[in-house]
């Protein structure tokens, strides 16, 4: 297939670099274009998700496989055919010991999302991932001559079902230990061949492999395949038309020169190299075909306006000094030649390739990332830009949560702000929306058994939690990271204070907080405090136009006194600002707190003396004679307000008529002859 038979398959797609372009991935909810499609060496079609979208993934749901992209006749174009996502068992996978005995078992999803399980001893199941750790298909490695080691579980079946002795680990990439290699040895295994998937984890994570084997004295080899697409593996190889033959035959070849060896890899500069924008202040440039990627990240000027920020390096080269893939991590000052100079020679002693020409890779970053931040976002019409969603927002419970802007719940401590967010987190998770709940102020068993009381035992998984121990400011890089990776639609900060450097109430705080949330691109509910002072404190968070000003939608909770036995909470919640629309009419929420489980459910906060006094007049008429009529002076009384102020409000809003007697009525009871 080729690249514009593919690219037509994509209505909004745009050119982008030299022959490329970038479309919207059909897979996740991708409101940025990070895909790209370009054209391979041999004139076929290319394609990689930066969300980190699996190319099978992709293809399938344009009703297409991956044999298609090895395919020269094209296709006609057909409607693109939707993802099913559920997250019921797709395939399971047993771990035997060598005399058979079932271990674990892993249980991959229709949403590709990967559990394991294991025997409870009494035909059931217990969800860990604990415990001793085999090879997959263990039981039938003895002895063999030869045996492959790929990436997966499905690869493995792929491999077998062409008479493959094959086996892998459980958890993936990066997760092959001692006792893996160790089973090996005690099975008699003669040889071991290792098969990396195209990315650079799969890289790293097969010579890893490798070396473990070489260094318990088993017989081990990289093996690499030719023509794979960006993330492929050995199933895409066999799906385009791979035998046992061929495999065997790329065995026989000789083997991959080291980097250590003079002109064994090339230069750098003249290498197939890749740059890209991937966040606020983040940029990568990376070497697909040599498995190295630099970064830059947390790009900001000082007041001489020199560009600082951290450079990360990760490379698979072989012989390259690494700490989990990583060659090189520092704070830099980008601007600095003397600093690039010096990070250089550091890459050339680490690396093992000191024939690379480090110093150039590391001024192509800082040239290119200065460049980009100069440059900023491109400009064009506003028109061009894509319409938003028509639904801006969820309803939990009565509250709008905006789905891409970031809102503020504030109010005096102990008015059950986290209670409030952990049940909008559940509730979007419950419908099947990622949600990330980063916290900055307590620990997860507080939140854990917050979370079994509010849903019971069938708590959702995709409800993800993090502790976080530094700023917000500090924290983007990491939390952004896991965004991408787990495709996280909705995030949860609690609370603001403890997510600032210093004190909240200082502009430059409130600016670099809202910085850091424009960085994660996804909608966000954050938690915030009132201020001591008596004429602001509930206003404003923190009583400061700041947070006000950068959030879009502002709520303020007050918590009236516990009833008698100190089983229930209840809440007003007062529209405070709004810039999605008009603001919302205040309402009441009630915390149930019963011996094995929470509820929240609305209730009419007219009706509690404590929080009705939160209502504006006309909400507390409106309740008043909602039951029955009432004249304008018992409404001044019963509200202790002027008798003018009643009657002004009666008089302007539709909401209210009077009847023969002059009593204060609700319009629709009146037209429905209710009164």
């Amino acid at each position: 297939m080729t690249v514009s038979e593919l690219v037509s398959r994509f209505p909004h797609a745009k050119a982008a670099g030299a022959g490329g372009y970038a479309a919207r991935c059909p897979v996740h909810e991708d409101r940025v274009a990070s895909l790209s499609i370009k054209e391979g060496a041999d004139g076929r079609a290319l394609l990689h998700c930066h969300a980190g979208c699996d190319t099978p993934t992709i293809l399938a749901a344009l009703g297409l496989t991956l044999a298609d992209l090895f395919d020269a006749p094209s296709r006609p174009v057909s409607a693109p055919v939707p993802v099913l996502r559920s997250s019921s068992a797709a395939a399971t996978y047993d771990y035997h010991a060598a005399d058979g005995t079932l271990l674990h078992q892993v249980v991959r999803g229709a949403d590709k999302s990967f559990r394991q399980r294991q025997p409870d001893g009494d035909g059931g199941w217990r969800w860990s991932g604990a415990g001793k750790r085999v090879p997959y298909r263990l039981e039938e490695l003895a002895n063999q001559p030869v045996v492959w080691i790929v990436e997966g579980e499905k690869d493995v079946e792929t491999c077998r079902s062409h008479g493959l002795a094959s086996t892998c680990n459980r958890g993936g990439a990066g997760k092959w230990k001692t006792e893996e290699t160790q089973a090996l040895v005690e099975a008699g295994v003669g040889r071991v061949w290792v098969v990396p998937d195209n990315d650079v984890p799969g890289r790293r994570h097969a010579q890893s492999i490798v070396e473990q084997c070489l260094a318990a004295g088993l017989t081990a080899t990289l093996v690499a395949l030719p023509d794979l697409p960006a993330h492929g593996d050995i199933s895409d190889w066999f799906a385009a038309g791979g035998t046992p033959e061929a495999l065997l035959a790329l065995t026989q070849r000789p083997p991959a020169a080291t980097p250590a060896d003079v002109g064994a890899v090339p230069d750098l500069l003249s290498a197939e190299q890749t740059f890209q924008r991937v966040g606020e202040g983040r940029y990568q440039l990376e070497w697909p075909t040599l498995g190295i990627r630099m970064e830059a990240a947390q790009l900001h000027r000082d007041r001489d306006r020199d560009l600082h920020g951290e450079l990360t390096v990760t490379t698979s080269l072989l012989g390259a000094k690494t700490v989990d893939g990583v060659l090189l991590w520092s704070s830099m000052n980008f601007s600095s030649q003397r600093t690039r100079a010096s990070l250089a020679t550091s890459l050339a002693g680490r690396s093992g390739a000191p024939q690379l020409d480090w110093l150039g890779a590391v001024e192509t970053l800082a040239l290119r990332s200065a460049q980009a931040e100069a440059e900023g976002q491109p400009i064009r019409p506003l028109a061009d830009y894509p319409r938003p969603e028509e639904t801006l927002f969820w309803d939990v419970s009565g509250l709008p949560i905006l789905r891409q802007h970031p809102m503020i719940i504030f109010g005096d401590g102990g008015a059950a702000k986290s209670y409030l967010a952990l049940h909008i987190a559940a509730t979007l998770a419950s419908r099947g929306i990622p949600v990330l709940y980063a916290d900055f102020e307590f620990e997860s068993d507080a939140h854990r058994e917050r979370l079994e009381r509010l849903t019971g035992t069938d708590m959702p998984r995709n409800l993800h939690y993090v502790r976080c121990v530094g700023p917000l400011i500090m924290e983007v890089d990491r939390l952004q990271r896991y965004i991408v990776e787990q495709q996280i639609q909705y995030l949860v900060c609690d609370s603001v204070a403890f997510a600032v450097p210093g004190r909240p109430e200082e502009a430059e705080h409130a600016s670099a907080y809202f910085r850091a949330v424009r960085q994660l691109q996804v909608g966000s509910l954050h938690l915030a405090h009132t201020t001591k002072s008596l004429e602001h404190g509930t206003d404003k968070p923190f009583g400061s136009a700041f947070w006000s000003n950068g959030a879009r939608s502002v709520w303020f909770v007050k918590r009236n006194s516990e009833d008698d036995t100190g089983n229930m909470v209840e809440v007003a919640l007062m529209h405070r600002k709004s810039n999605t629309g008009r603001r919302l009419p205040t309402f009441g929420l009630r915390l149930v707190f019963l011996p094995d489980s929470t509820t929240i459910e609305r209730f009419d906060i007219a009706q509690s003396a404590e929080l009705s006094k939160a209502l504006p007049i006309w909400q507390r008429i409106r309740s008043l004679v909602a039951t029955k009529p009432m004249t304008i002076a018992e409404l001044a009384t019963e509200l202790d307000a002027k008798h003018d102020s009643v009657s002004r409000i009666v008089r302007s809003m539709d909401l209210f008529r009077r009847d023969d007697q002059d009593r204060v009525r609700l319009a629709t009871a009146l037209n429905d002859g209710r009164f």
